[in-house]
């Protein structure tokens, strides 16, 4: 038996910390986002018929399909993109299981520019990383001396992100030692974003080995 393509909520934010990440698409319904307009880290919205534009978006990367409760909308277009080459998969439970597992989710509009200064401290590189991966994956990066950040945040309407958002795995990174060590390297700050992708997915892991250890003991 052939089983249809999916990824459990808990598993998509691992998934997101990588530079190609799969882009999560958003087809969730008018009346549904009108209940609800809250969305999930690095979602993408799309109506779900508009297939051109999907495609146009993960073509390259792969998609993690939502809709409201993970069933016929997120099934069919999960269908229509592999149809056309994309590795997309449908996400259990839809927007719905997601809030049901206590995730977080966003409820602010994605910046399309995200501006950061070349001599970037740790915390500002790990918040402009955080805001790529998880907030605006479509964003362009702006890296420029920091005298001229204030100019450029304003003549490119562009973001400057001081914090990371409240998600699993985050709050352990600013203390690593091995990434305040590489603060100090030579080159731009989105050349640590790999690092800081690895030293994510391993702090995830760790956080949910801890809470399925402390489950067990209760």
């Amino acid at each position: 038996m052939t089983h249809f393509p999916t990824i459990q909520p808990i598993d998509v934010l691992a998934r997101l910390a990588a530079p190609n990440a799969p882009i999560v698409l958003d087809i969730r319904l008018p009346d549904d986002l009108a209940d609800d307009p809250t969305r999930l880290p690095g979602a993408v919205q799309i109506a779900f018929d508009d297939l051109q534009g999907q495609l146009n978006l993960s073509a390259t990367r792969g998609a993690i399909v939502v809709c409201w409760k993970g069933l016929k909308l997120s099934a069919g277009a999960t269908a229509r993109l592999r149809s056309h080459g994309v590795d997309a998969v449908r996400m259990t439970g839809g927007h719905v299981g997601w809030r049901a597992e206590g995730l977080p989710v966003l409820s602010n509009a994605a910046p399309s520019r995200i501006a950061l200064p070349l001599d970037a401290s740790l915390p500002e590189a790990l918040a402009a990383w955080a805001c790529l991966r998880f907030d605006a994956p479509l964003a362009e990066l702006l890296e420029v001396p920091r005298g001229d950040l204030p100019g450029v945040v304003d003549r490119f309407e562009a973001t400057a992100p001081t914090s990371m958002p409240d998600l699993p795995g985050l709050s352990a990174l600013p203390g690593a030692d091995h990434l305040v060590a590489l603060a100090l390297a030579e080159g731009p700050p989105s050349a640590l974003f790999p690092t800081f992708d690895l030293a994510f997915r391993s702090a995830l892991r760790h956080e949910r080995v801890t809470s399925a250890a402390h489950g067990a003991e209760a």
